[in-house]
């Protein structure tokens, strides 16, 4: 029996490890944080099917620069963290290009449209229907403008399979009631559904995985020996062998990487939530508008507003402009809204051209990396853990990864 190291416990590292314990291996998962606490938990709520449209966008050579000057858009980038990481920065604005964006849409698509059936099979074994919300997500449009500059990305949407029905502003405030009446129109994902508590969904996942045998360790990882037969991790001075590791550990991959010989473009997209008070049930579904880049959502903690991208690194102060935006849209969006109970940032791992790393090291055959989802790893959670069970078992996965080979940035 194969003895496994899966390192990182958010949702991709947790169903990762569910599906190798579940297939007869020996699976010990490392993380010196609490599983599913960290960017997993803190996230918009969406199982975002139809997220296959990168931050990558061909207007951002007009857009760059109100993106330096403005902090309150939907995408802002900190000026001197960009200057320190040009490289990046570069490889980016290359994957800006249209047909690159449409490339990365179409792999991120595919990969996508797997989602709901992986997670539907998980669910059958873990009961979680009292987290799951089936009502469609709700994306809105403030001018007709605004609309009509969405057009390329909703078309690219819909030529790769995605399912939306537009809506005219009467058609969205019988949907929705208690939303401000101040939008032109809206898209509906159809088929799109949501969970009402991420951490719980997280948690049902990972003890499943530990009532099958599995192990945790709430230990970081300090050291990772590179040889070809045993792979051994050092943690707190204690020394653990196993013939496999699956690096996934979000945003903290990249130094994990390095022990191995890999060097990855990793950054991280930082993302924030605010969480509001209401016991009362305000809204039915997901809201997303298209100004402010982020989505409000009904969770059993009260309503949460979360979303917008940030590149500024993993050691910046949170921005307080951010969250101050995000409250004010949300109040603009929703009037009734109760006081603040809380904020968070979370860090999304992200690459130069918005697509995740699946696959074997080049430096070493018995690891495989799992990480770089960006902002839909909660979504692709459950189908990366059915490939990695599938490359570890040597099999070739029945889903095209080819677009999110390690081997891309050699």
């Amino acid at each position: 029996m194969k003895n496994i190291a899966v390192i990182g416990a958010g949702i991709v590292g947790i169903c990762s490890a569910y599906f190798l314990q579940k297939s007869g291996y020996k699976v010990t998962l490392f993380d010196h944080k609490e599983p599913g606490s960290m960017t997993s938990s803190g996230h918009a709520c969406t199982f975002a099917d139809y997220a296959c449209i990168p931050v990558n966008s061909p207007t951002i050579f007009t857009d760059l620069p109100s993106m330096l000057l403005k902090q309150d858009g939907p995408l802002a980038i900190d000026f001197g963290y960009i200057l320190k990481n040009l490289p990046w920065a570069f490889s980016f604005l290359q994957n800006c290009k249209k047909n690159r964006v449409e490339y990365i849409a179409t792999s991120l698509a595919n990969f996508l449209s797997h989602s709901r059936l992986t997670y539907d099979q998980l669910f059958e074994e873990v009961d979680v229907a009292q987290y799951i919300n089936n009502n469609e997500t709700l994306y809105l449009y403030k001018t007709q403008k605004e609309y009509q500059a969405a057009k390329y990305s909703i078309n690219l949407r819909k030529k790769n399979g995605v399912k939306i029905k537009e809506l005219n502003a009467a058609e969205i405030y019988d949907m929705e009631p208690n939303i401000a009446p101040i939008y032109f129109c809206g898209l509906v994902f159809e088929g799109s559904r949501h969970t009402i508590n991420p951490i719980k969904v997280s948690n049902k996942i990972f003890e499943s995985f530990l009532q099958k045998g599995g192990t945790f360790l709430n230990k970081k990882i300090t050291a990772i020996s590179n040889t070809e037969s045993v792979i051994k991790i050092i943690s707190d001075n204690n020394t653990f062998d196993f013939d496999n590791i699956i690096i996934s550990a979000g945003a903290w991959s990249k130094e994990l990487a390095l022990m191995i010989g890999d060097k990855f473009p990793l950054d991280t997209e930082r993302g924030y939530h605010v969480l509001f008070e209401n016991n009362k049930k305000l809204i039915n579904r997901p809201i997303g508008w298209s100004q402010s880049g982020f989505y409000i959502i009904q969770i059993e903690e009260g309503i949460r507003a979360a979303g917008t991208v940030e590149i500024a690194g993993l050691h910046k102060k949170p921005n307080q402009k951010r969250l101050n935006m995000i409250e004010r849209e949300a109040r603009k969006l929703l009037p009734i809204l109760g006081k603040i109970k809380s904020t968070w940032l979370g860090f999304r791992p992200t690459l130069p051209d918005a697509m995740p790393i699946i696959g074997q090291s080049e430096k070493n055959k018995n690891v495989l990396y799992a990480f770089g989802h960006q902002h839909i790893g909660w979504t692709l959670g459950a189908v990366t853990g059915k490939v990695i069970m599938e490359l570890v078992q040597g099999r070739k996965p029945n889903i095209d990864i080819s677009a999110f080979s390690p081997n891309r940035f050699s």
